[in-house]
C-alpha cells in the first residue's frame, strides 16, 4: 500500500473519545480461563514436509515458543483429514490419504511439545471411511497404540471443519454419523488407562452461522464424550483485507456475534460443554500479506483475548505458530509483533477475568479488559487497545487511588506496517539464543486517570488492590 495512502486512510478513521470512563466490579469474578487459554496450532501441511522450515530440534526456536507456556499445541487443519500414521516409518497412502506421518517425527514432534512446556493436542483424520460410510479407526488405533507404548501424554480431535467437507473433498458426513464416531474414539481412548482422562475435543467447524443444527444434533447425540466444544473463527479473507478493516471497531465486534450464538447452541443442546476457539487469527487462507504479521494486525489478537475471555472461551487456539501470514513467528525465526503481544499476555495475565463496564458503546475505538494479575493475588492488571489516530484519555474507577501502577505501552517501531515492535519506547528483540530482553514496566501514579497513545496497545498492573475478586 502506498504510505501517503495509508496515512490519508488513518486520517478519516473515528476519532477516540477523550473521556471515556470504565468501571471495575471488585467483588465477583466474571469466568475463570484454563492457564493454557492462550495456546498455539501448527497447521498439519507440515507434516509432508516433515516439519521443513520448522526445526523441531533447534534450540533457538524451542525457546522461542518455550516463552508462550504453559499452553496447548494443536496439530490440525484441512491437511488433518488427508494424514495416515506409519509406525513401519514407510510412506503410503489409505484410501484417499496422501499424506504419511512418520512414526520418527511423531516422536520428534512430541519430544518438542514436553521440551517448550506444552500439551500435544493431535487431530485425527475423519475421512477413513470404510464402503458402509463409517468411520475405519484402523489407524487411529494404531497411532494412539503407538503413543501409549511410548507413553505419550496428549489429547485428540477427530476430522477439521466437517461442515466445509463437500467442497474440498467432494464428500460429506452427517452429523449423526460424525458423532457416532466420535464415541468410538473415546471408546478406544478408554481402553488406555493413559488416555482415560485425556480431552476429545471438536468438531472444528469453520463457521457456526449456517451449521447451528449440525451442532446441536451433534451435541445431543456425542456431546457427554466431547470435553470442549471447537469452534474456527476468523474476521474476514485475506483476499479481502484493507486497512480499515483491521482497525475498524465493526470488525472487532464479529467475535461476540459469532461467540453468542455458539453459546445458544451449546446450551440448547445440553450437555455442558466448554467452548473452545480451537483454531483462529485475523484472515483466514493463510492471512494477509504484510498486514496480519505485522503491527497493524495486533490489535484484532490481544482484543480477541481481552473480549473472547469475558465471553466465556475457555481456551483460544492461535493460528498459527510458524507458515503463512498469520504466524506468530516468521520463517527465519524472528517473532512477529504478535509473538510480543503473546509474551506480554502471558507474563502480565491471569485467569480470573474480571467485569470491566465502560460508559460508552461497542463500537468506541479504546477497548479494556481486567484479569486478576500474575504473581500476586492482590494484583489485577487491565489491558486493551486504542486504534485511533490520537491519544485518549480514560478514567478507570474501582481501585483505591495513590497506589503506583506498573504501565506497558505498546506501539510500532514505526509505521503500522512494520514487524517490530516498542515497549515503552524501546525496540523489542530477543537474545541470540532465544531468550527475552528485560520487560521494564513504567510506574506511574494512580490518578484514576491514564492516557493511552494512539494505536496502541497497553498493560497496566495495578499491585496491591482491594479486589476481592482476586483475593
Amino acid at each position: 500500500m502506498n504510505i501517503s495512502y495509508s496515512l490519508l486512510l488513518l486520517t478519516l478513521l473515528p476519532i477516540a473519545a477523550q473521556s471515556l470512563k470504565f468501571i471495575l466490579n471488585s467483588r465477583d469474578k466474571l469466568f475463570e480461563v484454563n492457564e493454557n487459554f492462550l495456546s498455539v496450532a501448527l497447521d498439519s501441511s507440515s507434516i509432508q514436509h516433515h516439519f521443513t522450515g520448522f526445526n523441531l530440534t533447534d534450540p533457538f526456536l524451542t525457546n522461542l515458543v518455550r516463552h508462550l507456556a504453559p499452553l496447548y499445541f494443536r496439530v490440525g487443519g484441512t491437511y488433518a483429514d488427508r494424514i495416515v500414521f506409519s509406525e513401519k516409518d514407510e510412506e503410503g497412502t489409505i484410501g484417499a490419504s496422501d499424506v504419511t506421518f512418520l512414526a520418527s517425527d511423531y516422536v520428534k514432534l512430541y519430544q518438542f511439545t514436553q521440551n517448550v512446556g506444552a500439551r500435544l493436542i493431535y487431530d485425527l483424520n475423519s475421512l477413513l471411511r470404510s464402503e458402509n460410510g463409517t468411520w475405519d479407526s484402523e489407524n487411529a488405533e494404531e497411532m494412539i497404540k503407538f503413543s501409549n507404548e511410548h507413553n505419550m501424554e496428549l489429547d485428540w480431535e477427530l476430522g477439521n471443519e466437517p461442515d466445509l467437507y463437500s467442497g474440498i473433498y467432494n464428500t460429506s458426513v452427517n452429523a449423526s454419523e460424525l458423532a457416532k464416531d466420535y464415541k468410538a474414539l473415546r471408546n478406544i481412548l478408554n481402553n488406555y488407562t493413559l488416555y482415560e482422562s485425556s480431552y476429545l475435543l471438536g468438531i472444528d467447524l469453520a463457521s457456526i452461522g449456517s451449521n447451528q443444527d449440525y451442532l446441536q444434533t451433534f451435541l445431543q447425540e456425542a456431546g457427554d464424550v466431547v470435553y470442549g466444544t471447537t469452534w474456527h473463527q476468523y474476521y474476514f479473507a485475506a483476499k479481502d483485507a484493507t486497512e480499515d478493516l483491521f482497525l475498524n471497531p465493526n470488525t472487532f465486534n464479529i467475535l461476540a456475534e459469532k461467540a453468542h450464538v455458539m453459546k445458544d447452541v451449546v446450551e440448547r443442546a445440553g450437555q455442558g460443554n466448554k467452548i473452545w476457539l480451537g483454531e483462529t487469527s485475523t484472515a483466514y487462507n493463510g492471512g494477509a500479506a504484510n498486514m496480519s504479521n505485522r503491527f497493524i494486525g495486533t490489535f484484532l489478537w490481544i482484543d480477541k483475548l481481552g473480549l473472547g475471555a469475558s465471553l466465556g472461551m475457555e481456551v483460544i487456539i492461535r493460528q498459527t505458530i510458524f507458515y503463512s501470514n498469520y504466524a506468530l513467528i516468521d520463517n527465519n525465526y524472528v517473532p512477529n509483533p504478535d509473538w510480543w503481544v503473546s509474551v506480554l499476555y502471558k507474563t502480565l495475565v491471569g485467569t480470573t477475568v474480571l467485569t470491566l463496564e465502560n460508559d460508552g458503546t461497542t463500537n468506541n475505538t479504546v477497548r479494556l479488559y481486567a484479569h486478576c494479575g500474575l504473581g500476586a493475588s492482590s494484583r489485577v492488571t487491565v489491558f486493551g487497545i486504542n486504534v485511533a489516530n490520537e491519544e485518549a484519555v480514560v478514567e478507570i474507577s474501582g481501585f483505591q487511588a495513590g497506589s503506583k501502577v506498573q504501565s506497558y505501552e505498546l506501539v510500532s517501531e514505526s509505521t503500522l506496517y512494520s514487524q517490530f515492535i516498542k515497549l515503552n519506547g524501546e525496540i523489542l528483540k530477543v537474545k541470540s539464543n532465544g531468550d527475552l530482553p528485560d520487560l521494564k514496566a513504567k510506574s506511574i501514579e494512580n490518578s484514576g486517570n491514564f492516557t493511552l497513545p494512539a494505536y496502541s496497545i497497553t498493560f497496566l498492573v495495578f499491585d496491591d488492590t482491594d479486589v476481592t475478586a482476586c483475593l
